[in-house]
C-alpha cells in the first residue's frame, strides 16, 4: 500500500558520504533534487570536497578540528583501496569491511554526532558503507534512510551461501555497535526503513525485494561545470568511445591505458578517455584525454562505453541506451558485469585477462552488433520507469512526512 502524507513543512535532510565520488555523486543529484523543492540539505564527509560539486543553496560539511588526529589513518584507508586488483576475493572483503568501512564509522562518529546536535536534521540518509549514519540515527533517535549506489545483491544470500561470511560480517557490525554502546537484536548500520537503491530491479535482478529495498533508478542533475574540448569532439571521426576507470584505482592505469592505446591508436574511432593526460608523453591523434570530464553530458554522443563497472557509469550509459565493454577489475565490479552480460547490454573481459585482440575485437562487436543496443534500450525503460530524482524526493518527503505523524 502506498502510502501518501502530503507536504505541509520544509524538512532537513542529512546526507552521511564515504570518501568515494562514485558513491557521493547520487546524492549530490538527489540533494540537488530536494534542494529545488525547497529543503534545506547538508552533506558530511571525512575528506573535503570541492565546493563547485555542491548543489547551489547546499552545504558540504567538513568536520575538520573532529578528523585531525585521524588525518594519518584516512591516507592509510585511501591508498588501501588500490590494493583490491592484486588481492583474492576474501582479501578484498577484509580491506573493504574490516580496514575501510568500520575503522570509517569509528572516524566519522564525532564530527557527525555534534553536526546533529546542532543542526537537528529532520532525516539522516547514509551511504551503505557509512556505518556511523545509520547508528548516529539509532543514538540520536532520528529516523534515517540508506541510499545503495551498486548492486544491492553484490554479496548474495551469505547466511545460506557462506555461513562463515555472515558470521564474520555480524561480528564485525555488532562489534562496532557495541563500542557506541548500541548492544540490539537487530544489526543496525543499515536502515530497516528504507534503502533507496539507484537502479531498477529488473536491472538488479531482484525479483522480490523486501519491502524497504526501494528501486527509484538512477538520479540525475548533480553539478559538473567542467570543461570539455566540445569543438574537437565534433571533429572527431567514427564511432565514440567514452573509457572511464572511475576515480580509484590509480596504480593500473598507465597498463590499462598502454593496452587501450595499442588496440586503437589506428582504429577508425575516436576514444573518449577520463583518465589524467599525463600518464604518456604522448596520446594517438584518434584519443581526446581529459583528466575530469562532463561524464552526463558526452553519454548522450557517444556510441559504446568501455569502464570497469563503476555504477554511476554504468547507469549513465544504460540511461542513454549504449552497448559496454565492461572490464571488472576487483570489488562490486563482477557482480555489475555478470549483471550487464545477463541482460545482453555487453561483453565482459576480465582484467587480469585482458589481451589487445580481445578488447578491439569486443569494441567493433557491439558497435556493429544491434542486439547490445537494443537491449540496452530495454534496460533504459526500466531505469525510466523506476521514476529517477522525482521518486526519490517523494520517498524522502513520505519519510519525513510519516515520522512526524507518528512523533
Amino acid at each position: 500500500m502506498n502510502l501518501y502524507f502530503p507536504l505541509t513543512d520544509m524538512y532537513k535532510f542529512l546526507f552521511v558520504v564515504p570518501p568515494f565520488f562514485g558513491h557521493i555523486s547520487p546524492t549530490l543529484s538527489v540533494g540537488a533534487s530536494l534542494l529545488e523543492k525547497g529543503h534545506q540539505v547538508k552533506w558530511l564527509g571525512i575528506t573535503s570536497l570541492a565546493d563547485h560539486h555542491i548543489p547551489e543553496g547546499g552545504e558540504y560539511i567538513y568536520p575538520a578540528e573532529d578528523l585531525q588526529p585521524h588525518l594519518e589513518e584516512l591516507q592509510q584507508i585511501l591508498r588501501r583501496q588500490d590494493d583490491g586488483p592484486g588481492c583474492s576475493a576474501p582479501e578484498v572483503m577484509k580491506i573493504a569491511f574490516e580496514e575501510t568501512y568500520v575503522p570509517m564509522a569509528r572516524i566519522m562518529m564525532g564530527g557527525l554526532s555534534r553536526t546533529v546536535d546542532r543542526w537537528k536534521p529532520d532525516l539522516i540518509i547514509n551511504d551503505c558503507v557509512t556505518f556511523a549514519g545509520a547508528l548516529c540515527a539509532h543514538m540520536k533517535g532520528i529516523p534515517c534512510v540508506t541510499t545503495t549506489p551498486v548492486p544491492p545483491e553484490v554479496m548474495g544470500n551469505t547466511a545460506e551461501t557462506a555461513p562463515k561470511i555472515f558470521a564474520w560480517h555480524e561480528k564485525l557490525f555488532r562489534g562496532l555497535q557495541e563500542e557506541f554502546g548500541l548492544y540490539h537484536d537487530q544489526l543496525l548500520v543499515h536502515s530497516k526503513q528504507m534503502n533507496m537503491v539507484f537502479t531498477s530491479s529488473e536491472f538488479a535482478g531482484v525479483k522480490n525485494p523486501e519491502p524497504h529495498m526501494r528501486f527509484v533508478g538512477p538520479v540525475k542533475g548533480r553539478p559538473n561545470h567542467t570543461e570539455f574540448d566540445w569543438q574537437r569532439l565534433e571533429k572527431a571521426r567514427g564511432p565514440l568511445v567514452f573509457v572511464s576507470l572511475g576515480t580509484l584505482l590509480i596504480d593500473i592505469r598507465k597498463d590499462f591505458f598502454g593496452k587501450l592505446i595499442q588496440a586503437f591508436a589506428d582504429a577508425p574511432l575516436t576514444i573518449v578517455a577520463a583518465t589524467d593526460p599525463a600518464i604518456f608523453e604522448e596520446w594517438p591523434d584518434n584519443f581526446i584525454v581529459s583528466g575530469f570530464v562532463p561524464q552526463a553530458a558526452l553519454m548522450p554522443k557517444m556510441d559504446a562505453v568501455i569502464c570497469h563497472g563503476g555504477f554511476n557509469t554504468v547507469n549513465d550509459t544504460f540511461l542513454n541506451g549504449l552497448p559496454m565493454l565492461i572490464i571488472p577489475i576487483t570489488y562490486d565490479h563482477f557482480h555489475t558485469a555478470k549483471l550487464i552480460e545477463d541482460a545482453g547490454c555487453g561483453i565482459k573481459i576480465r582484467y587480469k585477462r585482458l589481451k589487445i585482440d580481445d578488447m578491439r575485437k569486443a569494441v567493433f562487436e557491439l558497435l556493429e552488433n544491434s542486439t547490445y543496443r537494443e537491449a540496452s534500450a530495454r534496460i533504459r525503460e526500466t531505469f525510466i520507469a523506476a521514476g529517477g530524482n522525482d521518486k526519490a524526493v517523494e520517498l524522502l518527503e513520505q519519510c519525513c512526512a510519516i515520522n512526524n505523524n507518528i512523533n
